[in-house]
């Protein structure tokens, strides 16, 4: 039988307030937040906070360093058609303008993320 484990999310780039705050919206759909690749171990998922266009690769970079395999969500200062083009075409997963409704976060994870619909409802 196989145990059940916690999905872990590792974030990446964020400021202390932006970590407390998706803490408890990831906590809602039982993932726990990470701010140490050390402390993840494999992560099933990265959250990579841009604030610049330019960072996107280096960011993108980063999560493929710290958890190779796992998919990342680049997190968007705003919605910026441009900046989510250039974040899919370089390998994230999906990406999510802070600006927006933190519901809008929640069904985009649980749209890509299909597990964590039947675990954690």
């Amino acid at each position: 039988m196989a145990s059940l484990r916690t999905t872990r999310a590792l974030l990446l780039g964020a400021d202390e307030s932006l970590a407390s705050l998706l803490a408890d919206v990831l906590g809602d759909l039982g993932i726990a937040l990470f701010l140490d690749a050390a402390d993840a171990a494999r992560p099933d998922l990265v959250l990579a906070h841009v604030e610049r266009g330019e960072a996107i690769l280096p960011v993108l970079t980063r999560a493929r360093a710290c958890a190779a395999a796992a998919p990342v969500v680049v997190l968007l200062p705003f919605a910026d058609e441009r900046l989510v083009s250039r974040a899919l075409c370089q390998g994230a997963r999906a990406c999510f303008a802070l600006g927006r409704p933190l519901d809008e976060l929640r069904a985009l994870l649980r749209s890509h993320f299909p597990l964590l619909e039947t675990t954690h409802g």
